[in-house]
């Protein structure tokens, strides 16, 4: 699979997006009710009843009334506001979910590729040591004393031989683990490929940073909270008008439960704010400190967002000069070294232990140039999530 097929699965499949989605889906619920008018009221009231309330039959005079609240205009939509900013919010979690766990499926997917690399290593590393071995057992038919030498040929045969076993299961567990955050049986077999990967070309630094303020989920979340913020405050201003009560009603002539009649009534009532004001006023010092805290929260969030580009591109920067270095001087040096041990050696005219030495150092080069390519893809997918940008645009 490649890292494309992964990140479909992982968006597709896991869990966690299934549940922020559906709490997402609840919040838009609420905002048609948010927007309907309230509840009505039908009522039937018997008056006059003589002796006892419970005397209906004997009922002297009847209505039926329907009572409807009304709020103030734009109370309603305000609410609905409200939770439109709490729904862009939920959004913006959901995305930053995705980026965060899409930072960890490309981790675990380098990480993979990057043993792999190491598994090849390995293997070259056993077929060089029978190079050496074969070398080591035509001196020693010449010469008993090389004997030693071959033996330790053999040693060091053997230790690479156990660095495969454990390449393998460090393999294994990457998998198993790439498995479960796909959503899969961790046990499923998982074979991952390598996407020709596009030439690195490293934009500015300030075109990363303008970049962030419109991709970056947190910036995003914290710009809809700041929203929300701001109108649950107008709403709290709202709270000082009135809201409004119609009652229509009509006058039944055939007590107790006959309709006909040709008599109605009508009464308006105004729900007024509370003594004082008190509770208004209260309500909108509550909502002031909201909007402020909401301020200093979007402008918190932009500053970590700046401070994690700036740290996630120097990063990314020494990363590819260590690649330069590791290509251009010590990878090529490493190897050069090892063939002149070598050719020198089969010629009786190297040393053993400089032979080994060699080899284990274009070994240990070999691994080092392997786990450098890791860490640039681990940086540039770093510096990805803290830009906010996914395999794709949101």
């Amino acid at each position: 699979m490649t890292l494309q097929m992964l990140a479909h699965e992982l968006r597709s499949r896991n869990l966690q997006f299934v549940q922020a989605e559906q709490e997402l889906q609840q919040i838009e619920a609420r905002i048609p009710q948010a927007l309907a008018w309230d509840q009505p009221m039908i009522g039937m009231e018997q008056t006059p009843v003589p002796r006892s309330p419970l005397n209906v039959n004997r009922s002297q005079g009847m209505s039926y009334r329907l009572t409807q609240t009304m709020s103030f205009p734009g109370k309603k939509r305000l609410a609905a506001d409200i939770l439109e900013a709490e729904a862009g919010s939920a959004g913006a979690q959901i995305y930053g979910l995705y980026i965060g766990l899409l930072a960890e499926l490309k981790r675990q997917y380098y990480q993979l590729l990057a043993l792999q690399q190491q598994a090849d290593i390995n293997r070259n590393t056993i077929e060089r040591l029978n190079q050496v071995k074969q070398v080591a057992k035509v001196r020693y038919a010449n010469n008993a004393a090389a004997f030693v030498e071959y033996m330790n040929a053999q040693v060091a045969h053997g230790s690479a031989e156990n660095d495969i076993y454990q390449t393998q299961r460090q393999i294994e567990q990457t998998q198993q683990g790439l498995n479960v955050l796909i959503g899969r049986d961790p046990s499923q077999p998982l074979a991952v490929t390598v996407e020709p990967l596009s030439p690195l070309e490293l934009a500015p630094l300030a075109e990363l940073t303008s970049q962030a303020q419109g991709l970056h989920p947190n910036v995003r979340d914290s710009a809809y909270r700041l929203q929300a913020a701001r109108k649950s405050l107008d709403l709290a201003k709202k709270a000082y008008y009135p809201d409004l009560q119609l009652i229509l009603t009509k006058h039944s002539n055939n007590p107790p439960y006959g309709l006909a009649g040709n008599e109605y009534g009508v009464e308006v009532d105004l729900i007024l704010p509370t003594w004082f004001f008190e509770r208004e006023k209260a309500g909108v010092s509550e909502a002031n400190a909201g909007v402020i805290s909401a301020q200093a929260g979007a402008e918190l969030a932009w500053r970590q967002v700046q401070l994690g580009i700036a740290n996630a591109y120097s990063q990314l920067q020494q990363a590819i000069k260590e690649k330069e270095l590791l290509q251009q001087r010590r990878l090529p040096e490493a190897q050069a070294a090892y063939r002149l041990a070598l050719n020198g050696y089969a010629n009786n005219a190297g040393d053993f232990n400089g032979l080994l030495l060699a080899q284990q150092n274009l070994r240990d080069t070999e691994l080092s140039a392997a786990w450098v390519d890791n860490a640039l893809h681990q940086a540039k997918a770093a510096l990805d999530a803290a830009i906010g940008q996914g395999m794709e645009s949101p």
